[in-house]
């Protein structure tokens, strides 16, 4: 495979080649679809709002203290000093809430129950609403269905000039969903995946109200991994390593405790800290210091944080290192299509892969682009070659298979229908190195259908569509886990973007984002779906006709439709007729 190049290149160059593989066939100028506009590198900082406290009103009672205190809690400044203004002395100084919060819909919801002394010197207020989502003390979001209560008390004392304060109260945030809005912005951590060749991004939550927003995630990537990925993945920091950090005029300083690992230790957390700080527009360069011995990142002092740069490229998060080529098929036989400039003349060709009479029911090609694998025709074997033998072989029968896909270490995925009458059920492999069959431990997947499963590039996560819930058609993403010496488990599902209707199919586009297609009322729609479990599923556009998406790091989209034309957008904002064909992939 060629280096890959810009993103406009390399999105433009294989449009244009779809486009000019479907000149013999279909016009170029076919019908085109108006999409919503996605921005590209979203500024954590864009819609961020400075809150003005108001603070505690003379003469206040206890429903209107504890009120005013729950909106104030939303400002950071000064380590929440205008919220403490509500607390007396002691407890002012004494409260510390740690970095999780409690989400609540708005104050309409909210109901505060009050208990007065009889002296009416002291009171308790109690608080109760339904909990929309949690933002755990890691930073991972977590949505909520509503059927948890928040339930809080809050006790009220006089101070010495009369005034209602407050002496005891939850040792985490409460915060409206509008608060977190307006003041939260999903970033990743970095970490690498099982043979390091790879950085996995790991949403977490963040408020973004100071300049501590650079000092506070650094500190969150060197303490590590959110409870939920953390089975999957590891650091280059090593466990219970601590760090002081600064920053001052776009300079992190970041302090490690211990003495210097070594070049291959100390490379990865530079490839991790280079990559979570390039996310703040004002973070210019980062010192990475044991001790005297300090490494300056980029190296290069001609380049900044936000400049490109090769030094990392190697491990980068997309899970591909150059241009991957879009397959399709075309009359039951496989096709591929290069990433060439529009000046190359390069065409769509057949790929000398064939999986007998009728095609392929399902197929995935590899990430080195040199295996291909196939659900034979009538569901019952998975077959596999290699590019350009000519040789066929199965490597698993005696099933219904319904869904393939290679991981980042060249690992194939099956997931095998085993329903049974009106009870669902599933049942996944794993083929190590293609072959070596590995049964998956995944619980959660034995009673429902699975209709697509796609694994990450890096190898750690897996998205899964299943045949289930009102309308038909769910979309989940669990992880990766090794299960004893030669085992494997997926598990820990989290379920994405359930508000888009019923999901047919999903593809990876990078390591933190699918795009997906969903159906609501009757009309059938391409997403972009952050994997952040809070920021909302964004439109790419109306395909009536589609069946399938394929997506990849700096590609366009392509959707196959029941039209047996293939469809794309390179900047999502138009979908144009490219050329005929139907089911594209990308490789993985």
């Amino acid at each position: 495979m060629s280096v890959r190049g810009g993103r406009a290149a390399a999105a433009g160059g294989l449009a244009a080649v779809l486009l000019a593989a479907g000149c013999a066939t279909v016009p170029s100028g076919g019908p085109i679809v108006e999409a919503d506009r996605v921005g590209e590198s979203p500024d954590p900082y864009e819609g961020y709002v400075r809150m003005l406290p108001v603070g505690p009103q003379p003469g206040v009672g206890e429903e209107g203290l504890v009120k005013g205190f729950l909106k104030d809690m939303a400002s950071f400044e000064e380590n929440h000093a205008a919220a403490r203004r509500f607390l007396l002395p002691q407890t002012r100084a004494e409260w510390s809430p740690d970095d999780s919060a409690l989400v609540y819909e708005n104050m309409d919801a909210v109901s505060l129950d009050v208990e007065t002394s009889a002296d009416d010197t002291a009171a308790t207020v109690r608080m109760r609403t339904p909990e929309a989502a949690m933002i755990r003390a890691d930073g991972q979001y977590v949505p909520v269905d509503g059927s948890e209560i928040i339930d809080v008390t809050f006790k009220l004392q006089r101070d010495d000039d009369g005034e209602w304060r407050i002496t005891e109260l939850p040792d985490r945030l409460l915060l409206s969903r509008a608060d977190v809005d307006r003041v939260y912005r999903p970033l990743n951590l970095y970490y690498f995946n099982a043979d390091s060749s790879t950085l996995v991004p790991d949403p977490v939550f963040l408020p973004v109200t100071s300049d501590e927003v650079a000092t506070r995630l650094a500190k969150k990537l060197v303490a590590g991994p959110t409870e939920w990925l953390e089975p999957a993945v590891r650091s280059s920091f090593p466990a219970d390593s601590t760090a002081d950090v600064a920053f001052d005029a776009g300079r992190v300083v970041v302090s490690m405790d211990g003495e210097n690992p070594g070049n291959q230790a100390r490379f990865g957390m530079e490839a991790q800290l280079g990559w979570t700080l390039k996310q703040l527009p004002e973070v210019q360069e980062v010192v990475l210091r044991f001790g005297d011995d300090e490494v300056r990142i980029p190296r290069d002092e001609d380049e900044n944080l936000q400049t490109d740069t090769d030094y990392w490229k190697a491990v980068n998060p997309s899970g591909v290192t150059g241009e991957l080529n879009a397959y399709f098929v075309r009359d039951g036989r496989l096709w591929s299509m290069n990433g060439g400039g529009e000046d190359t003349g390069d065409q769509a060709e057949q790929v000398d892969a064939s999986f007998g009479t009728g095609g392929p029911a399902h197929y995935a090609v590899s990430l080195n682009e040199e295996r291909f694998a196939a659900v034979s025709a009538d569901g019952g074997e998975v077959l596999l070659t290699e590019s350009g033998t000519g040789d066929v072989r199965t490597v698993l029968e005696g099933g219904e298979y319904t869904a393939l896909s290679w991981d980042g270490y060249g690992n194939l995925w099956v997931a095998e229908d085993t329903s049974k009458g009106d009870d669902p059920g599933s049942r996944l492999w794993m083929l190590r190195g293609g072959t070596e069959k590995v049964r998956v431990d995944a619980p959660a997947l034995k009673k429902r259908e699975v209709v697509q499963l796609r694994l990450s590039r890096d190898g750690t996560r897996a998205a899964v569509v299943t045949a289930d819930g009102d309308p038909e058609g769910r979309l989940w993403v669990g992880r990766v886990v090794p299960d004893g010496d030669d085992g494997v488990a997926l598990g820990g599902f989290l379920e994405l973007a359930s508000e888009v209707g019923a999901i047919s199919d999903a593809a990876w586009r990078s390591g933190d984002q699918l795009a997906v297609l969903g159906q609501k009322n009757g009309a059938m729609r391409g997403y972009l779906v952050p994997l952040d479990g809070a920021t909302d599923p964004t439109s790419v556009g109306t395909i009536t006709s589609a069946e399938t998406i394929a997506a990849a790091p700096e590609r366009p989209l392509i959707a196959g439709g029941d039209d047996d034309q293939l469809w794309l957008t390179s900047d999502r904002v138009l979908w144009q007729r490219a050329t005929e064909g139907t089911d594209p992939v990308f490789p993985g």
